[in-house]
């Protein structure tokens, strides 16, 4: 039998090759088990939730009463854990005074639980908001610019909501030049689950 000079056989050194390729091989193996479950559920939760936008017009005892955009007014309970902020910075929900424009996520089971309100005070916009115009939409892509004129794309969400001069439209609505606001999932800026777009009216007031 050939010895090796570290003293192992030939056949010896091969069977540890063996083992350690399958080693590796089950570590990885064990991390992606790991790490799939937690993306798959990130990515489930986000699928699970919708937003609203509107304005608070009180708050008791974890009841929040808003008005949507077409200023009807419906009540919102607040859940045990939700998540409250003022100007992308943690508040409490006695912070939120009459007035205020907020953003209210919710569960697609259950609609009239608040799990996170978004409040403004003094910014203009909410954190995964922001405004420019379109240079060109094909299927899902939307490029557009910033204020500042730089170029940048998002991948439109399946269940995307898109309203021109704020009525509901289609993605193939949306023309290069329009000026649009989008708002992109908070843990994935690179995918727009809405596009509020204009065409006629002036400006976003209504939207």
């Amino acid at each position: 039998m050939l010895r090796l000079s570290n003293g192992l056989s030939n056949s010896q050194t091969k069977g540890n090759a063996m083992l350690y390729r399958m080693f590796s091989f089950l570590t990885l193996a064990v991390a992606m088990f790991v790490v799939a479950p937690a993306l798959t559920a990130t990515e489930t939760n986000a699928a699970n939730e919708a937003t609203h936008d509107g304005k608070v017009v009180s708050i008791t005892n974890g009841q929040l009463m808003m008005t949507n955009k077409e200023g009807q007014e419906h009540l919102q309970t607040l859940a045990a854990d939700a998540k409250v902020t003022c100007d992308d910075k943690d508040c409490k929900a006695s912070d939120l005074k009459a007035g205020m424009k907020i953003r209210v996520t919710t569960t697609k089971d259950e609609p009239k639980v608040a799990i996170e309100v978004e409040a403004l005070d003094k910014n203009p916009l909410f954190a995964n908001t922001h405004e420019g115009q379109i240079v060109s939409i094909a299927g899902n892509q939307l490029v557009m610019t910033n204020k500042q004129g730089q170029q940048h794309s998002h991948m439109l969400a399946d269940d995307a909501n898109l309203t021109c001069d704020g009525k509901v439209c289609k993605a193939s609505d949306l023309k290069a030049g329009m000026t649009i606001r989008v708002t992109t999932r908070k843990n994935d800026k690179n995918v727009a689950t809405r596009v509020d777009a204009i065409d006629k009216d002036a400006g976003f007031a209504q939207i």
